[in-house]
């Protein structure tokens, strides 16, 4: 029979490890979007008036230069190799689009004010590697 002193030491790391565990789940869990903003996104109300398509392959944006008009507009992020995302620099706080591979897709509408924006992937080393590009939107 185990002593009582015995479980004490079995339980104890266990209940420890138990612990970091979670830690490390809830770093790696939710948010992603641009700007270290972890607030939940939330879309537009109405119809898109244009959707703008970019394909994510390992390490860049196809296109990487796109032009929209003012509105509302969805963007939609295929996956062409590779998991990405996309989010956008200091704007749209909370928007996010992820993609596991070939063939997947994700989109979300999102209100486009007239100006320039950074849009890249956020996955750790992505950006750093080219993965980034930019939507000019005209009025």
């Amino acid at each position: 029979m185990t002593s009582p002193r015995r479980r004490h030491f079995v339980v104890g790391p266990l209940v420890a490890l138990c612990a970091v565990v979670a830690l490390v789940l809830a770093g790696c869990g939710g948010g992603g979007g641009g700007g270290g903003d972890s607030s939940a996104y939330v879309p537009p109300k109405g119809p898109a008036t244009e959707t703008v398509e970019i394909d994510a392959q390992n390490f860049s944006f196809t296109p990487d230069k796109l032009t929209a008009k003012a509105g509302i507009a969805e963007i939609k992020l295929v996956g062409k190799g590779g998991i990405h995302t996309l989010v956008f620099d200091g704007a749209f706080n909370g928007f996010l689009l992820e993609v596991s591979g070939s063939g997947d897709s994700q989109s979300q509408k999102v209100d486009l004010k007239p100006g320039k924006y950074t849009f890249y992937c956020n996955i750790p080393g992505h950006r750093a590697m080219g993965m980034q590009g930019t939507i000019t939107v005209t009025s």
